[in-house]
């Protein structure tokens, strides 16, 4: 069994974002779902294994419930899949239930948090990537989820997703951000009569997420290579920053599939990495 598995090539996708089919859902857009399974009938056929490496749901932006029901026929697909579920940032609530058997259908059995698998003789760590952020992995609600949660309500008035076909709507909702954490801060402030300095204030931009502040997924790389050289594994496979590329032979990113993204990594069992686009 092992041997066979082996031998089996391995396929990685990540930060899908699947979402309730709102106003609020980039997965609604653009033909995903079909995409999706076009691409699952591709690692089937090539008798491949599959790991969904998190933010496969959009938990920040929904309804946890209404996701899940929503998505359950990728989930039933996944499941007979046997695909392995890194649970990721967007989909964090879902840690606290690994292994607890609260979750009854099967895909969850499959679902959890980081792990290293050896792969023609090279120590692969399979993560989303934000676990390497001291703000990302914090399990309570943070500046990047309201920011999503803004970014939401914009949605709704608008009736559609803003990152469905790209755009340059992050810089906005940014700039919104910033403004609004710059008057909570007077706010505390002034509340807690306290001078302003810099011992009091957030830093706004650590606690979003690459794909809200791309200037930040240089900086990640630092902490991924920290993270590779403190637990001796040979190559990083991540996605989080939404930016697909390999650097090296030590990091792959497997993109996402929000706007006109749809990327994968594919690993032979020889180890040999590939980033690829799927097109149907």
């Amino acid at each position: 069994m092992a041997t066979d598995r082996n031998n089996r090539p391995l396929f990685v996708i990540s930060d899908l974002h699947m979402g309730d089919g709102g106003p609020r859902d980039n997965f609604a857009v653009d033909n995903k779902e079909s995409h999706l399974n076009s691409f699952l009938d591709f690692v089937e056929a090539n008798n491949g294994r599959l790991i969904v490496l998190g933010d496969l749901f959009e938990f920040w932006q929904a309804n946890v419930s209404k996701v899940l029901i929503k998505r359950m026929p990728v989930i039933d697909r996944l499941a007979k899949m046997d695909a392995i579920f890194v649970v990721g940032n967007h989909d964090a609530d879902l840690e606290h239930l690994i292994d607890t058997g609260m979750m009854a259908h099967p895909f969850f059995d499959k679902m959890t948090r980081p792990f290293t698998e050896t792969i023609g003789g090279k120590t692969f760590k399979f993560m989303h990537g934000h676990e390497v952020e001291p703000f990302e992995s914090k399990d309570t609600p943070g500046w990047g989820r309201i920011l999503a949660i803004l970014g939401g309500i914009i949605e709704d008035k608008k009736g559609s997703p803003l990152l469905s076909q790209g755009g340059r709507t992050e810089k906005m909702l940014l700039k919104t951000g910033r403004s609004f954490m710059w008057m909570w801060s007077c706010f505390v402030n002034r509340f807690e009569r306290k001078c302003t300095s810099a011992s009091h204030q957030h830093n706004f931009d650590h606690e979003l997420t690459p794909s809200q502040s791309p200037s930040r997924t240089k900086g990640m790389l630092a902490l991924y290579h920290k993270d590779q050289i403190a637990n001796g594994y040979d190559i990083a496979i991540v996605g989080h920053t939404h930016a697909a590329k390999s650097i090296g032979n030590w990091y792959h990113n497997s993109g996402c599939w929000v706007g006109l993204r749809k990327n994968f990594i594919k690993i032979s069992p020889d180890a040999t990495v590939e980033v690829l686009d799927w097109k149907d």
